[in-house]
């Protein structure tokens, strides 16, 4: 005695494939979504990095002029950052936070000149303690209807003792 398939078991097991189907698409949209570009999270690695260099480059160049007896302290042009500065790579100073949009040009990133890209950069400079800075770099930037963003930090010191 061979049994067949009723027309409503077949629908009803069609109707359970599809579910699972229509869920694991809507797995994969998720995932897809919430996942930031792998490229774009480099860059914003970078660019935080970045930031972190900067505020060390300054430093050591005011180690330089202290160094050949210009006036300056170790944290000339670091002050003022507790909420938020921006910086080039070429800066020697640090400038207060406007969230704008960093440009790239020539293979560099900057606030200068170029085609603006997608990341915002916050640097923010606190004391961290006599003779020392806390330093912490933010790269955001917005990509698929979400907004993500990157940390770098570091402490600096002041490891040149004054001289008399």
């Amino acid at each position: 005695m061979s049994r067949a398939f009723t027309l409503i078991e077949v629908l009803v097991a069609m109707f359970v494939v599809l579910v699972g189907a229509g869920g694991l698409f809507s797995l994969i949209y998720q995932t897809t979504s919430f996942s930031a570009n792998p490229s774009s999270q480099l860059a914003a690695s970078y660019l935080a990095q970045e930031g972190i260099e900067i505020v060390r480059n300054i430093r050591d160049t005011n180690f330089l002029k202290m160094h050949k007896g210009l006036p300056a302290a170790w944290d000339d042009g670091l002050a003022g950052c507790a909420s938020g500065c921006e910086a080039d790579f070429n800066d020697s100073a640090l400038a207060s936070y406007a969230g704008l949009l960093l440009k790239i040009g020539g293979g560099l990133y900057t606030y200068d000149s170029g085609t603006d890209t997608i990341f915002t950069r916050k640097i923010t400079v606190a004391s961290g303690g006599t003779d020392a800075l806390n330093v912490d770099a933010e790269v955001s930037w917005a990509e698929k209807g979400r907004t993500h963003s990157v940390k770098a930090a570091t402490k600096l010191y002041n490891w040149i003792a004054p001289t008399p």
